[in-house]
């Protein structure tokens, strides 16, 4: 990967309003409001030796930026100003590799999807109990606050929940044994593991869910359409694979990608279907065992 993991300041996550694109500005060329996070590596997040925000979707919107002709004023807040403030129409843009889901859609709109994720768990290099989303009931598991994965471990697991409004924090309490897992979207868990984590960290299990990012806004936009045209024009000509390269070191497979927010919801409705039969079955298998040692138990009684 091109960049490396910078540590964020600890005021980063304060609004800050930077001018995020070259366009001239001559008063004829719109500006409008981006919301993005600062904490989301390597989408976005602040280089401290420049100052400057970085990342995939920095890259990314500024470039749409330049093909559909407006300008950037970048507003930087915590990811559950970004969902509540596209809600009510003080962004005009969010970026923030946020998941696309029918909770979300029902205040604000989205992009055709950018990138395809899931959740995957996070645990200390030692740990031997826990391998997998099925071990984690009981024990004490870190996420991010207001995200799906902290959804995913309220509706499909027993575990004590422990959220930060930083992924950062909760990567660094595993890291110091305050929680036994840390649950989160799988590329700023690999990213985070390949830089500050090496050697403490390992990702475990299977990957949870189907979730494709897009970019959100406002119900109504004028510009959607638009910036739905140079995503699609810039996954044509290659631009979006350099991007990509860049930040993740490898090719994207664009055939992952849903063709619309709608599709990408299905897929999300249908991974999570997939992930709850499969609790199921294995609280079934347990309950079967459970009624097996019942009666050898009843027997020998009996004896």
């Amino acid at each position: 990967m091109k960049k490396k993991w910078m540590g964020l300041a600890a005021g980063a996550a304060a609004a800050v309003v930077l001018t995020a694109c070259g366009n001239d500005g001559d008063g004829d060329t719109p500006t409008y409001t981006v919301a993005t996070d600062s904490s989301y590596v390597p989408f976005e997040f602040l280089n401290e030796e420049t100052g400057e925000m970085e990342g995939f979707d920095i890259d990314l919107i500024n470039e749409v930026a330049d093909r559909v002709g407006f300008e950037i004023d970048l507003e930087v807040v915590e990811f559950d100003g970004i969902v509540s403030g596209m809600g009510t129409g003080r962004y005009d843009i969010g970026i923030a590799g946020m998941t696309i889901t029918e909770e979300r859609a029902e205040n604000f709109e989205f992009s055709n999807p950018y990138y395809s994720a899931g959740l995957i768990l996070a645990v200390r290099a030692d740990e031997e109990e826990i391998q997998s989303i099925e071990d984690v009931d009981g024990r004490p598991v870190a996420t991010r606050a207001a995200t799906t994965s902290e959804t995913y471990l309220q509706q499909n697991t027993d575990a004590e929940v422990v959220t930060f409004p930083d992924i950062v924090n909760a990567y660094q309490d595993l890291q110091a044994g305050r929680v036994d897992a840390a649950i989160y979207d799988l590329p700023n868990v690999l990213y985070y593991i390949e830089t500050e984590g090496v050697g403490e960290m390992e990702a475990v299990g299977d990957t949870l869910t189907g979730e494709q990012y897009g970019i959100a806004f406002p119900e109504d936009s004028e510009i959607r359409e638009d910036v739905n045209d140079a995503l699609a024009e810039m996954m044509e000509d290659g631009t979006y694979a350099e991007i990509y390269e860049e930040w993740f070191g490898n090719e994207p497979n664009l055939d992952d990608l849903a063709d619309s927010p709608e599709e990408a919801m299905e897929i999300l409705a249908e991974s999570e279907e997939e992930g709850n039969a499969e609790e199921n079955d294995g609280e079934e298998e347990e309950n079967a065992e459970n009624n097996v040692e019942d009666e050898e138990n009843a027997d020998n009684n009996e004896e």
